[in-house]
């Protein structure tokens, strides 16, 4: 028996392609005024124009279509005679019918004939916090080719057996309850885990309870600024910061209240007039980004005092604190706080992936009743099935093992970027020490135009962000924030130098 032959056309056939065939929006009126081929003939040519029907491909057989649609054959066939007369198809017996791929309307606008006059459009009508939004300055994806980037971990490390086990022995299980509605503060079991790693790892003494697991960062911060800020309410951010974070205060109303941060994170004695009124405050007291400075005790404590006597919510987002790599880990805010004010944010992200999602918030007892309505109203929900093998590899001390691996593997790294930057660009860079997280904020020395040198970096597969960009007063400080995370130890090196070169192109 002889092979059926494969033709070029097989690979553009709209039987074979779509698994949400076209014919699905075909809408027939048995009893209308047009004929039935002619309604076939007339909806299968706007399909075409409108471009969900792509150009050169092959229709299906008449004797399929006419079984779909529940007409005859012939209907069929006299549908695709009218479209071959018009000039959208083209074919012969035995050869199927195939959508040409110039269609009439190309010729009217070859032969200079003006094109059909475009609908009065009415301007959008957006509301005053997306017209904020679209203001704010967002960071660039990050892709995974480029060498340097400050955001990632190493992903090549990630314990993928222990992954693949947990992830394949809950699917073994058949676990229909968790096919309902997720539970909406998180898992019973990850929140477990989690409060016991924060106890045991972190210092930090909560319930699981207590514990609300979300998808995101960012959204945490939308379901704070929703539930804790009035629009117009003040909210001191660190300057430099992350954009999200901003952007998602901005986008729900609230009025940010930059204040520069240094080498030891907020100071409340700097903190300007404008912020005595502030609702909230946001911190990141160990290893901030993008600078990587650790608060110290005395500043902890004089934040907590000063929130205290306003009445402030204080958000603590816990960075990246389970990569230490050089310093002695400082009780968290949370840990020091007297009075329940302090909102603690963490996520396993940072020792994973980002593309893993999950970010949980230790909640105060008297606001967890306000977030789990409102996990049901805004369905912050994250799946079941990777809950659960989190709380798999948390149990197992798959999580432990891989942080502690992962501590010794990042000082190896961050020891050969700090000595290739000292020796490629440190006349031109202030390069500091690394103490924790996977990433060095480096000072340009003189005047430079950081940006410009990002944008040229990329081009040369260089992550490496301007710190003008992170910053929201103070744009007077330049300099770049370099990863080590993703980036093997043998192209560190190799990175900083075309890094140099870009750098000292930009400059002559």
């Amino acid at each position: 028996m002889t092979a059926p032959l494969r033709s070029d056309h097989a690979i553009g056939d709209m039987t074979a392609s779509f698994n949400y065939p076209f014919w699905n929006t075909i809408a027939l009126a048995p009893n209308g005024p047009e004929p039935l081929y002619d309604q076939i003939a007339g909806q299968l040519r706007m399909l075409v124009v409108a471009g969900a029907i792509p150009r050169g491909v092959r229709l299906p057989p008449t004797r399929k279509l006419s079984d779909e649609l529940g007409v005859s054959r012939s209907t069929i066939v006299l549908a695709y005679a009218r479209l071959k007369n018009e000039g959208y198809a083209h074919g012969r017996t035995g050869a199927g019918t195939y959508i040409e791929k110039d269609l009439p309307e190309d010729l009217h606008r070859r032969t200079g004939e003006p094109p059909p006059p475009a609908p009065l459009r009415q301007p959008r009508l957006l509301a005053a916090r997306g017209r904020a939004l679209m203001g704010q300055s967002l960071p660039s994806e990050r892709e995974l080719g480029y060498d340097l980037s400050p955001l990632l971990p190493a992903l090549d490390e990630l314990p993928f057996a222990d992954i693949r086990r947990s992830t394949a022995e809950y699917w073994g299980s058949e676990p229909w309850p968790q096919f309902s509605f997720s539970e909406r503060l998180g898992l019973p079991a990850l929140r477990q885990q989690i409060a016991k790693y924060l106890g045991e790892y972190e210092g930090i003494p909560c319930r699981a309870e207590q514990i609300a697991v979300v998808a995101s960062t960012t959204q945490a911060f939308i379901l704070l600024a929703q539930l804790l800020l009035d629009p117009g309410d003040g909210v001191v951010i660190e300057d430099p910061g992350y954009p999200t974070r901003t952007a998602a205060m901005v986008a729900n109303g609230a009025r940010v209240l930059p204040q520069r941060v240094d080498q030891e994170g907020l100071c409340v004695d700097r903190f300007g007039p404008e912020t005595e009124a502030a609702r909230m405050v946001i911190a990141s007291p160990t290893n901030q980004f993008p600078y990587g400075s650790t608060m110290s005790m005395e500043r902890r404590l004089a934040l907590l005092a000063w929130a205290r006597a306003r009445n402030t919510w204080v958000i603590e987002y816990d960075y990246s604190s389970p990569i230490g790599i050089n310093r002695q880990p400082l009780p968290s805010l949370l840990s020091l706080d007297a009075d329940q004010r302090v909102i603690f944010i963490g996520n396993i992200n940072r020792i994973f992936s980002p593309s893993l999602g999950l970010t949980y918030l230790v909640l105060p007892p008297d606001l967890v009743e306000l977030f789990y309505r409102a996990k049901l109203v805004f369905s912050c929900y994250l799946p079941p099935p990777l809950q659960q093998m989190v709380a798999d590899i948390m149990g197992r001390g798959v999580l432990a093992r891989h942080v502690r691996r992962m501590r010794l593997l990042y000082r190896e790294r961050a020891t050969i970027l700090v000595d290739a930057l000292r020796q490629s660009l440190g006349e031109r860079l202030l390069i500091p020490d690394v103490t924790a997280g996977l990433h060095l904020t480096a000072h340009a020395r003189g005047p430079l135009n950081d940006a410009a040198v990002t944008d040229a970096a990329r081009q040369r597969g260089i992550d490496a962000p301007a710190l003008s960009r992170y910053r929201l007063q103070d744009r007077t400080a330049a300099g770049f924030v370099f990863g080590f995370g993703n980036t093997a130890p043998e192209r560190i090196a190799p990175a900083v130098r075309r890094f140099a070169e870009v750098m000292a192109s930009a400059e002559e």
